[in-house]
């Protein structure tokens, strides 16, 4: 019996897909592979709501679809499946391998968060993308796009049968009879495909929602639309949307929509010419609890990536979302690294302290050394990234995405093979701000003030010994209180090793971009670093972003900031990630003031969680009382109560400015 048959027998129909023809590429393969998945996945139940599909992506097969991968085992379901059909399927599905070394993967390792063209989809129809894939040179890329059309079109009829079985709305059935197949008519036709191209894509990213759906605005009030679709995101775990500067009345009710909600995470451009309502809804949000949104600098980070990509228009800048958590890219048009790698710098110093302390005679001897360490690393990793990048395109092809993102299909090439607009790599250089208030401690500690041998100031940090630890933390020099010593050392680290990357491409791609993007990964990957000198004990996390450590932001909100803009935050273009802590009672003005402070400083991004200590004490003490605190983690946004213990004790020492 051949594999298909046993895989369909099985009832895992989109791995019987894939096997189908098993001459074919890995492209033609997955793409009909896609095809049966809709011809087959069970439906969602009809809810009443306004949108179509809505809710969780159904999980009943052990071979499932991926955004990422394309298809991937499904863990919970793998025991269904003989081991023989598992080992099929991962001997011609799993055969893709990074390269990036596991240490410097602390938040990705060749990740591929994207955003589809809703725009185009749903003033074209898929319909109309029948006669550009036609024009495609490769049968197997030009057959496969057309079987996943296919598949969209009996994945629509097939909930057309089943929403009149139900008696749906008879306004979602008549939607759902022109779109995502036929160009949308009307702004509820509109959203209803944008909600369609989320599922089909994976519910990763939702993109410029307001300035996608402005040509179908006459005026109506679709927050419930919104919310609708913000909770199809957030139960299946997307990621984000970008609301910019040319603010619309879309804008205001994305804003209304997001209001308690975990997700989408907002990114809102903001700056002295925002209108006062924008401000007022932006804050009515935030209090309500949810992280929601996060300011962005126009300028600086629009500004900064015109400066480095010229070939980015206006209109393409006009299309920026950051993806996965905040990764800069431009919706629709790119294939963005996300995070290729994290660099685990503290790992690096902490080789490096054992290895060169011994034998350097200066503070500045031990600083070129592990600048040099640092350099090593970086060549390791940028060369990984590009093999990688050649063998994801060989063994990895991403049909769904090809389809949606342009210039796939106009160019003839696979997403992972060059098809996109638009590409470069991120590399998060992770543990920075451990970094920098540990080479202050190096510095005074064993070289100004000579308080102790090097062999003694080693043995400490080996044993992890809490007192000594305890008198780094307090250290007189640290970064976060605006000290001109610690803000120099900050600007002369970052830009010492975010500037390593200037220059270097990726095989597929403009540049790299540094960034600071932790998610959750701070805690898990400290636990492959030892105690280091800024007062890190054995395993702890690492900073989770660029705010300062350990509460150390002794000096108010303002030194903070000062502190944080003395990076070389116009290198760190992949997004520069804050975290800021604020008392609900911080008024409105005072806000504003600080963020648009921190933004003529030079500050990119600012993500606030805006609760009070007591409420965090409770919520870590009893979870129950606050369900629904969220905040804000290196990045993303998630539920308190999900946290790991590790990050809800970070969280609780961080600063909560007022």
């Amino acid at each position: 019996m051949d594999i298909a048959k046993r895989f369909s027998e099985a009832g895992e129909f989109a791995a019987a897909g894939l096997f189908e023809q098993p001459d074919r590429s890995l492209f033609y393969r997955k793409a009909l592979g896609i095809r049966r998945y809709f011809e087959h996945y069970p439906l969602q139940p009809y809810e009443g709501k306004p949108l179509y599909p809505s809710g969780l992506i159904p999980r009943p097969y052990a071979i499932d679809r991926c955004f990422m991968a394309g298809f991937t085992v499904y863990a919970p379901n793998a025991d269904r499946l003989e081991p023989e059909l598992l080992d099929a399927f991962r001997q011609d599905f799993a055969r893709y391998k990074s390269f990036v070394p596991f240490e410097h993967t602390v938040t990705g390792n060749m990740s591929a968060h994207s955003i589809p063209h809703y725009e185009r989809v749903a003033h074209e129809g898929l319909e109309s993308y029948i006669p550009r894939i036609e024009k495609i040179e490769d049968t197997d890329m030009r057959e496969g796009l057309l079987h996943i059309v296919a598949g969209v079109r009996c994945w629509v009829d097939r909930m057309l049968a089943y929403l009149r079985s139900v008696n749906a709305e008879e306004k979602l059935i008549r939607a759902l009879e022109q779109v995502p197949m036929k160009p949308a008519r009307d702004i509820y036709e509109a959203v209803v495909c944008w909600n369609l191209v989320m599922y089909l894509d994976g519910c990763d990213n939702l993109g410029c929602v307001a300035d996608g759906l402005m040509p179908w605005y006459r005026g109506e009030n679709i927050v419930p639309l919104l919310e609708n679709l913000f909770d199809n995101l957030d139960v299946n775990e997307g990621y984000s949307l970008a609301l910019h500067t040319n603010y619309d009345p879309l804008t205001v009710q994305c804003l209304e929509a997001v209001k308690g909600k975990r997700r989408p995470m907002i990114q809102l451009f903001v700056d002295e010419n925002t209108p006062e309502e924008i401000w007022q809804k932006a804050f009515e949000s935030l209090r309500t609890g949810n992280g929601q949104p996060a300011f962005y600098n126009p300028k600086g980070m629009l500004g900064g990536l015109a400066e480095k990509f010229p070939e980015l228009t206006p209109e393409d800048l006009r299309k920026f979302c950051g993806s996965g958590c905040t990764e800069s890219q431009i919706a629709g048009l790119s294939n963005v690294g996300t995070v290729d790698s994290g660099m685990n710098l503290l790992y690096i110093l902490e080789k490096s302290m054992y290895r060169h302390l011994p034998e350097v005679s200066s503070f500045e001897e031990f600083y070129d050394r592990f600048l040099a360490d640092v350099r090593t690393d970086v060549d390791i990793v940028t060369d990984a990234i590009s093999r990688s990048q050649l063998a994801r395109a060989q063994y990895r092809p991403l049909p769904m995405r090809t389809l949606l993102v342009d210039d796939c299909i106009d160019k003839g090439l696979d997403y992972h093979n060059g098809g996109a607009r638009f590409g470069w790599s991120l590399i998060c250089f992770a543990g920075l701000v451990n970094v920098i208030d540990s080479l202050l401690v190096i510095r005074d500690v064993l070289f100004t003030e000579k308080r102790c041998t090097v062999e003694e100031f080693l043995e400490l940090l080996r044993n992890s010994d809490e007192a000594f630890l305890d008198t780094c933390r307090r250290h007189k020099v640290c970064y976060g209180c605006d000290h001109p010593e610690a803000n120099a050392m900050a600007n002369r680290v970052s830009t010492d090793i975010y500037s390593m990357l200037d220059g270097r491409k990726p095989h597929f791609g403009s540049a790299f971009l540094p960034c600071s993007i932790m998610f959750r990964s701070a805690a898990i990957k400290g636990r492959e670093v030892g105690a280091t000198p800024d007062g890190r004990a054995d395993g702890a996390p690492l900073a989770d972003s660029l705010g300062a450590i350990f509460g150390k932001d002794v000096n108010g909100p303002t030194a903070l900031l000062k502190s944080v803009a003395s990076l070389d935050l116009e290198r760190a273009l992949g997004t520069p990630v804050l975290n800021f802590c604020i008392d609900p009672d911080i008024s409105d003005n005072n806000l504003r003031a600080l963020i648009l402070g921190y933004m003529q400083l030079g500050g990119m991004q600012m993500q606030i969680t805006c609760a009070d200590a007591k409420t965090l004490q409770e919520a870590y003490d009893n979870p129950d009382l606050h369900r629904n605190l969220v905040v804000r983690v290196g990045g993303y946004s998630d539920y308190f109560w999900k946290l790991s213990d590790e990050l809800k004790r970070m969280i609780l020492s961080r600063t909560i400015h007022k």
